[in-house]
C-alpha cells in the first residue's frame, strides 16, 4: 500500500502546476488565503489523512495537500507544535525557535 500512496503522491504532484520560488517570500509568497483559511484547510485534510490506511487517490491527495498547507503557514509564520510536545498538545502558533516546521514542497521530486 505504501508504494501505491507514493506512487500516487508522486504523480499529483508531478501533475501539479509548475510552482516557482517567490524572489523573496517563498513558495506561497503571492497566495491569497489568511492564516485562519490556511488553518482551516489544513484541519480538513488533516482529518481525511490521519489514520486513514486507504490507498484511495482522495487520502493521498489530502497527506499531500496536508504537507502544502502545513509549508504555507510555515512561510506565514506559523507552525503545528513544538520539539518534545505530545501530538495531542500540539497547536498552530507563531513560530519560536522550538517550533516545529513543514519541510519546503518539492514540486519537481
Amino acid at each position: 500500500m505504501f508504494r501505491l500512496a507514493t506512487a500516487i503522491a508522486a504523480l499529483s504532484l508531478s501533475l501539479a502546476p509548475s510552482f516557482a520560488l517567490a524572489q523573496e517570500g517563498g513558495q506561497f509568497a503571492e497566495a491569497t488565503e489568511t492564516v485562519p483559511e490556511l488553518i482551516d484547510l489544513y484541519e480538513a485534510a488533516d482529518s481525511e489523512c490521519r489514520l486513514n490506511p486507504s490507498p484511495d487517490v482522495k487520502v493521498v491527495v489530502a497527506c499531500v495537500s496536508r504537507s502544502i498547507y502545513g509549508a504555507a503557514l510555515n512561510e506565514r509564520n506559523w507552525c503545528m507544535g513544538r520539539e518534545g510536545e505530545p501530538n495531542a498538545m500540539m497547536e498552530w502558533h507563531e513560530c519560536e525557535a522550538d517550533s516545529l516546521r513543514f519541510p519546503p514542497v518539492d514540486f519537481d521530486g
